[in-house]
């Protein structure tokens, strides 16, 4: 039987796990942010109006952007807490380079966290597959 294993020494893999300052700098962001949100007046109805679930930070390797994944409580508004998050991008910048000691304050980007929809999807396919 002849082996199938190919070796392709072009192929680049992808290393998915984040370093340790990654994960301490997106926890810290993550405190840092959810404080901002809870303390500071965005004048904003949708992030004044809705309670705020951040779920997640992923720092690029070279901690310059951060993914801060969001969900508002039971889902509501979505499309409009994000896009309101990501209006006050500046100003929550500013709040965060003044706690936190890096060169430079990384760039938000806020997603919508979609591993509650997923995990209630799975979930439901169990139950349908028990009864």
């Amino acid at each position: 039987m002849a082996n199938t294993f190919i070796f392709n020494p072009t192929k680049k893999y992808k290393n998915n796990s984040k370093s340790q300052r990654q994960l301490k700098v997106g926890e810290e962001l993550r405190h840092l942010i959810s404080n901002a949100l809870i303390r500071e007046n965005f004048y904003d109805e949708y992030i004044k109006n809705n309670n705020i679930t951040i779920t997640e930070v992923n720092m690029s390797p070279d901690l310059k952007n951060a993914k801060i994944y969001i969900m508002p409580l039971g889902g509501k508004n979505k499309i409009d807490v994000l896009n309101s998050l990501n209006k006050v991008t500046g100003r929550l910048k500013k709040i965060i380079s003044t706690n936190i000691s890096l060169r430079q304050t990384p760039k938000l980007l806020f997603q919508i966290d979609e591993t509650f929809e997923y995990a209630q999807n799975i979930h439901n396919i169990l139950e349908k597959i028990k009864n």
